[in-house]
This record gives C-alpha cells, structure tokens and sequence, in this order.
C-alpha cells in the first residue's frame, strides 16, 4: 500500500459537502460523517489508525467548519449532497460511519443507496431524534438568540461530567466550535432531525450494521441504539463504558477498536475492486444481506489505542467496549485486541465472523460468561433472512401503498394537512386537540385537517413566514386571543423572528385597531418569552 496522502480541505458547492481525505488512494472508502454543531475534528484521533486500511474522507455538515452557509432541510437533502460529493471524487462504494445527524445520513444511505453501502457504523443514533417538537424549538432558540445557549451547553449534552472537569481544553473546544457554526444552517440541521423518522424502514436495512453508543448519552442512549438494532436486520450493539454523546472524542481507543474490527471483517463487496471506485451496480429490488468478508488476521492484534496519539483524554482508564447480542456472547479473531471486559453481542446466535467454539483466547471471554459454539462451516448462513423479510421484501417489491383518489379525481388532503398542521403547531398541540375530539367536535377537527391545513396552507403561492404573518393580522382583527397564542408559536417555528412579529402586530394597530393591538401584544410577548429563552 502507498504512502498516506492527505488533501488540503476541499470547499463545497451549492450541491456539495466540504470535505477532507485522509489515507492511500488505492484503498477501502471509509467515510466518516459528524454530529450537531461539530466539524471533521470530531474524528481526528481515530484517523491515524483507520488509514492504515482505509482512505477516509470526512464531511462538514453545511454552515459548519468555516463550510459555505448553505442550509440543508432534510436528512435526504444532506445524503444528496454527500453522494454528489462522493461522485465528484470517483467513489462509488464505500463503507460509511455516522455520529447523531451522521448517523441519520448513513441510515438514509443503507434505505436510498443501499448499493454503494458497503458497511456500516450508526454512533450515538437514532430511527427518531427526540420529537419534532423539540428540535423545531431548538431552532427558534438559535434564531433569537443565536448559537450562544447551544455552545454553553453543549459538554453537558456531549461529555460525561468526569471528562469535562478532567480535559477542559477539549471542553473550550467543543464550545467554539458550536459558537462559530453559521446558525441558519444549524437551523436547518434541526429542521432535518425534526423531519427525520425512518422507525417503520428500518427492516429494509441490508448491509451489515454496527450500533455504537456510549453508557452515559442521555442525548441518544441506549434505549435509542437498542430500538435500531432490533429493527436492523443482524445489526450489532456496542455499548462504550464512560462515553456520552460524543463517543469518539470521550473515548477515542476503544471507538477506534470497534471502527477496525468492524470494517475489517463486515465489509460487502460487490466487486473486484478494493477502493470502492469500480462502476456502480444496479440497485438490487430488495437489499440482501450477504455473509460478511473474513476478519484480518494480525491487523487487529494491537491493543485499544496503541495506534492513537497522546492527546487530551489519553490519560483516562483502559477502554472496555460491549459488543451485544441478545442471548448470546461470542468473540471475533483477534479478540486479544480488545479493549478489556470487551463482548461482542447481536441479534442471532452469532455475530459475523466469530470464532469456533473452542478458539477463543484466553481471557477474551468475561468472568461469568460461557462462549456460544458456532455453527460449523456448511451451516445456515449468517445472512438468513429474519422473522419478516419476505414480507418485508413483497412489499418493498409491490412499491408503496398509495391511496384511491377521491371520486373528483383528487387525493384526499387530510394525511398532507395533518403534516403540515403538525410541523406548524407542533405534535404536542396537535395531540392534545385531536385527544380531545370527541363525537361533537371530532368532525370539526377533520374539518380544518383536511382543508385549511390540506387545501390552504398546502398552497405553494405564499411560504409558511408569510402565511403566518397573515394569519396574526387576521386573529387580531377579529380579537381571537387563544388561536393567537399557538399561532404566535407558530409563526415563530415558520421563521419569523420577534422583532418581526413586532412589526406585524404594530401593522395591526393602524388597520385593526389599538385596543385590539394591545391585547395582541401582550399575548404574544408571553409567548414569545416562553418560547426564546434558553435554558438555565
């Protein structure tokens, strides 16, 4: 394998990312996407020991790292960008590892490009980020108040409190680096992860997949790395003792370790080529698992970190990882490189590539733990389809379920108005009336549903800022106080700034009146209080 070769940061384009590669030419494809707020430098520390075996290219999200601000909305919107970036370079296949948004971005890869997918890496990720309603009130934060209040508070979400009082020179860090992100395009981000629900997809998922969380990330726990790996076909959980959020960065060996052995013995090839940049099969109908490439021998032999640079953090205890399978504990080859206390779990009996029973080094195995034997060679694949696949598969084939039209020769508006009244009001405001539909009201609720959420604000003639404008005007003319309220929410979730909504009510004072106005204004300033100001 040739010298590494390092490219100088490369800019991004309307359609692009910005990107740096790191790595031999001639090598694997090992992309490496970041969270929230964070730029490449996420990942510095695992790059010497990944480009031994792999190029790696990283990404900055947009806005992020000194990248062009150009706000991307939707996580498919993101892994566009990625691929036409990934096209620009002459990468076509590619093994690809994710933290938080990163870990949306792959998912989205294995469900829309699930052929240039070689392997994958979710870390602290989840089918669903919280709820809607929280990162679209992150965002009207961000707007009012800029990024300030998510960079005070961004160690606590992303490092346990241990390391942040231990290594405060990477706290400083982490919170210039969320400071200095452009905050239109951290606005977007949020609108992404607030849109982003992959729950009921998650089984069409066919390339092999390693769930990576830290103990202590109570941003996406692992509740959260448990949902996608019981939705992920043969996925594999790894849980990292004393991390958070940011696993790479609290931990960096042991993350590394389980990166190595991951790629290295779960990669698919499609081809021939070892660099990812043969011509691009045809998408298969039904993405299908295939058993996972032999383990490397010696390369893995090292212990967890050996290869990693001394650094902030590298004084910190060994690194112990958990690799889970329900049911059952195995060990791959090269198990002596793990860090100590390492298991290695995943649905089924066995993981990918592990040992016959009988091989497995001494003290690989944890003190109260019995090996599970591994079926013979000849025996049912490690691809076997799970509980479901055919199913999964028929349905995948037939394509989506797609609603009769209406007699009229129209779509029922109710599902798009019950979209976009939830990503205006908000899923909380939205349940509590739909709760409280009973057989009185309950055909008013559909009433507005379908045609002032389905047939108006559907409309593409005015954006949703200039919808809500008018929408306050119109309530304070006619001295609606309660819809004014949860609509002041709204047009603060549409992007409409304070100051802007200022202007509105002050607009409503000349045409409909003072005493209106000032009803309105006091309405909306409390709103507007509650919803923009950051937590303490």
């Amino acid at each position: 394998m040739s010298q590494t070769q390092t490219t100088e940061p490369q800019p991004a384009g309307p359609l692009t990312l910005q990107y740096r590669s790191d790595g031999p030419d001639e090598a694997p494809v090992l992309i490496l996407g970041p969270s929230l707020g964070t730029t490449w430098h996420m990942w510095d520390r695992q790059i010497p020991e990944l480009v031994r075996q792999w190029r790696v290219v990283r990404f900055d999200l947009p806005g992020h790292g000194g990248a062009p601000a150009q706000p991307a909305t939707s996580v498919a919107e993101l892994t566009d960008r990625l691929l036409a970036t990934l096209d620009e370079l002459g990468v076509q296949r590619f093994g690809y590892a994710g933290c938080s948004i990163g870990g949306a971005i792959g998912t989205d890869l294995a469900l829309r490009a699930p052929h240039r997918l070689a392997s994958l890496a979710l870390i602290a990720s989840s089918p669903r980020f919280g709820t809607a309603d929280e990162f679209r009130q992150r965002g009207v934060i961000v707007r009012t108040n800029g990024l300030d209040p998510m960079a005070r508070t961004a160690p606590e979400r992303w490092f346990t409190p241990g390391f942040a009082a231990a290594q405060p020179a990477i706290v400083e860090w982490a919170v210039q680096m969320v400071r200095t992100t452009d905050a239109a395009s951290y606005v977007g981000a949020c609108e992404a992860l607030a849109s982003f629900d992959v729950r009921a997809d998650l089984g069409r998922v066919g390339v092999p997949t390693l769930v990576l969380v830290g103990s202590e990330d109570r941003v996406t726990g692992p509740a959260e790395a448990r949902h996608l790996v019981a939705g992920i076909p043969d996925a594999r959980l790894a849980v990292v003792p004393g991390a958070s959020h940011l696993a790479p960065v609290e931990q960096p060996a042991a993350v590394t370790d389980l990166l190595v052995r991951h790629f290295s013995t779960s990669w698919h090839s499609v081809s021939d080529s070892s660099t990812g940049m043969a011509a691009l099969a045809a998408p298969p109908v039904v993405p299908a698992l295939a058993a996972p490439a032999a383990p490397a021998p010696a390369a893995h032999a090292v212990p967890p970190g050996a290869a990693v640079p001394a650094g902030p953090g590298d004084t910190a205890a060994p690194h112990a990882a958990a690799l889970h399978a329900p049911g059952a504990v195995a060990h791959a080859p090269g198990a002596a490189a793990h860090a100590p206390g390492a298991a290695l779990h995943g649905p089924g009996a066995v993981p990918p590539g592990a040992a016959p029973a009988g091989a497995v080094p001494p003290g690989a195995v944890p003190a109260g733990t019995v090996p599970v034997p591994v079926p013979a060679p000849g025996g049912a694949p490690h691809a076997a389809a799970a509980p479901g696949a055919a199913q999964a598969a028929a349905a995948h084939t037939a394509g989506p379920l797609v609603a009769e039209p209406a007699a009229a020769g129209r779509p029922d508006p109710y599902d798009a108005g019950m979209k976009v009244r939830r990503e205006v009001l908000g899923d909380a405001h939205v349940d509590r009336a739909m709760a409280a539909a009973d057989d009185f009201s309950g055909d008013f609720q559909e009433l507005i549903t379908r045609y002032a959420w389905g047939e108006v604000w559907t409309r593409e003639g005015l954006d949703r800022r200039t919808r809500s404008a008018v929408t306050l005007t119109a309530l304070v003319a006619g001295g609606h106080l309660d819809e004014l309220a949860f609509h002041t929410r709204a047009a603060l979730r549409n992007g409409l700034s304070p100051a802007e909504i200022k202007e509105v009510l002050l607009q409503t004072a000349v045409y409909c009146g003072v005493p209106a106005a000032n009803s309105a204004f006091r309405v909306a300033r409390r709103v507007i209080l509650e919803e923009t100001t950051p937590e303490a």
